[in-house]
């Protein structure tokens, strides 16, 4: 009840557009409207489709006199008619003359108000009349209300975000994004029953919140939320606080959450990049032990200059400013140390910044979708270059490329890898794919899916990053692969405690007994290379042996190699 109090508050302060050239005649109009109406004024017709376009989304009527200078009321309808936007705003023509009223109509004028003006009440009762169905017209388009959680839906929560801002034009107010992380998994582990109670939970809980401050929440679809209120000046006790609420409903160890907070929005920014704020200032959180982030200069900082990379990020692929470095990888078993194959690792060569790191623009391209077009250009030039070594050495040499998770959801990946090894004649056992462990918990069926098309038509299956993921032992159970990577992880740590030797010995013993290769990456010291090599590690990459190299640094390595007898 008190949502819908406020949503006639809002709508209550509507905004009038009076278009005459007759001063007087529209400060008559203006006095009838003004206490309940914010009034608009235009004086010529040009200057009328002006503030109609900078006020596109306040504005809920415009009352049109058809004759002015500049351009008269006529032109400013048939604008309206080839405008889909402008069209969505009602016009009441007001004119003294009957016979221009069929004209009128054709040109999709709603109403008339005859001059001179009468009786006040009679006028104003048309205009409300007007707006009312316009309004339902348009709210029926949209779906009001998400009815799983009883919020507003994501469309009509942005439309009265724009009528709060003009209702309330001196109140700061914040856009915070509220996500469930890893919802589908909780949908996997304890069923729809559970996982939608989740969701009524978290709404019950942001819909008594903004009843009490004023302000509005939406379901956003899936495990996310959006909330427009005003400003929240202790951020971490509206956190605390739907924290509470939902351990006193459901297992709170099962539901983690993530708060972006972007606050004192202003107005005239676009609100769907205030929505998209809050909602990377959600995503950036890592883990589970920081729950909320809250937009600053920094974050400001970081996100004008991710927004530069994707924005320049069609000129790079273009351009090759993207440079593909290889990591070689050494067989250690036997009398000597040989190069036997390399992983192909993405740097960006920007002309602004510099040589930038993976890690800085991959997580970005990941969360925007870019990353499946960068990863086919990487697919691509790793298959040339393979080409030519062919060409000049002799020999393929295998090169393992990442296959990141997103890429895992597309549908046409396998055709994509297809086109760029099969175009330069590259054997399938010489392409090696790197398929991350944590990819294969989001989707087990749809990885195994590609991971056996893939082996059928003779690809090397690498799992990456092992041991860094939840479901390490169901990956060895489940995953078909060739070969078993160890995250570097534990090298780092191995000499912290004896426990993480035993565990690197035991997984290079499964991958004995099933059969498949080891490979150990992050190996930086003579001490790394001598447990591995005494523990039956096959293959190792790392500081210690080499840094990832770029193109032209690797081929000569790889020529040396070569003539000292690969």
């Amino acid at each position: 009840m008190e949502s819908n109090k406020r949503e006639k508050e809002i709508q209550s302060r509507r905004t009038l557009l009076i278009a005459d050239d007759d001063e007087i005649s529209g400060d008559i109009l203006a006095s009838f409207f003004e206490k309940d109406y914010d009034i608009l004024r235009a004086y010529t017709g040009r200057e009328t489709l002006q503030v109609i376009s900078s006020h596109l989304e306040t504005i809920d009527l415009v009352l049109l006199d058809i004759y002015m200078p500049d351009l008269d009321g006529f032109h400013v309808l048939k604008e309206r008619q080839e405008n889909p936007e402008i069209k969505k705003i009602p016009v009441i023509v007001m004119t003294g003359e009957v016979d221009i009223e069929h004209e009128c109509f054709k040109l999709g004028v709603n109403d008339f108000i005859k001059k001179p003006f009468e009786d006040p009440e009679i006028i104003v009762a048309r205009v409300e009349r007007m707006i009312e169905l316009y309004e339902d017209r348009s709210i029926i388009k949209e779906v009001k209300i998400d009815h799983l959680t009883n919020l507003y839906s994501f469309e009509f929560f942005k439309k009265f975000c724009l009528q709060f801002d003009a209702a309330y034009p001196n109140i700061k107010k914040d856009m915070i994004s509220v996500n469930v992380t890893r919802f589908r998994l909780i949908n996997e582990l304890y069923g729809k029953q559970f996982a939608d109670d989740v969701l009524r939970n978290i709404a019950s809980y942001l819909k008594g919140y903004v009843n009490e401050h004023k302000g509005f929440a939406s379901h956003r679809g899936t495990g996310d939320f959006l909330l427009y209120c005003p400003h929240i000046e202790n951020d971490g006790l509206f956190v605390k606080g739907l924290l509470a609420h939902l351990e006193k409903l459901i297992n709170p160890s099962s539901v983690h959450l993530h708060v972006g907070i972007y606050p004192n929005v202003d107005p005239s920014l676009d609100k769907d990049i205030a929505i998209g704020r809050a909602v990377n200032l959600s995503e950036r959180i890592q883990g589970d032990s920081e729950i909320y982030c809250v937009f600053d200069e920094e974050i400001e900082k970081k996100s004008v200059f991710e927004e530069e990379l994707i924005n320049g990020f069609k000129e790079a692929l273009k351009s090759h400013q993207f440079k593909v470095f290889y990591q070689p990888k050494y067989k250690i078993q036997g009398p000597k140390n040989i190069l036997s194959s390399a992983e192909a690792l993405v740097r960006w060569e920007h002309p602004k910044y510099g040589m930038i790191s993976p890690g800085v623009f991959i997580p970005l391209f990941e969360t925007n979708g870019f990353i499946q077009a960068l990863d086919s250009y990487v697919f691509e030039e790793v298959a040339k270059q393979q080409a030519r070594w062919k060409e000049e050495l002799g020999f393929y040499l295998p090169v393992s490329v990442n296959v990141s998770r997103v890429d895992v959801h597309n549908p046409n990946l396998e055709k994509v890898i297809l086109e760029a090894v099969d175009s330069c004649g590259v054997p399938h056992d010489k392409y090696y794919l790197e398929i991350t462990e944590s990819a294969y918990s989001q989707d087990k069926q749809e990885i195994l899916n590609l991971v056996n098309s893939l082996r059928e038509k003779g690809f090397f299956i690498e799992v990456d990053d092992f041991g860094s993921g939840y479901s390490s032992l169901n990956v060895i159970s489940e995953l078909p692969f060739d070969v078993l990577k160890i995250d570097m992880v534990f090298m780092k740590k191995i000499d912290e405690h004896p426990m993480n030797k035993d565990i690197v010995k035991m997984v290079l013993a499964l991958c004995k007994r099933f059969g498949v290769t080891s490979v150990v990456e992050g190996v930086e010291t003579e001490e790394h290379y001598r447990f591995l090599k005494e523990n039956g590690c096959d293959v190792v990459q790392g500081y210690y042996f080499s840094r990832p190299l770029p193109l032209k640094d690797f081929a000569e390595l790889l020529k040396k190699e070569n003539q000292d007898g690969r």
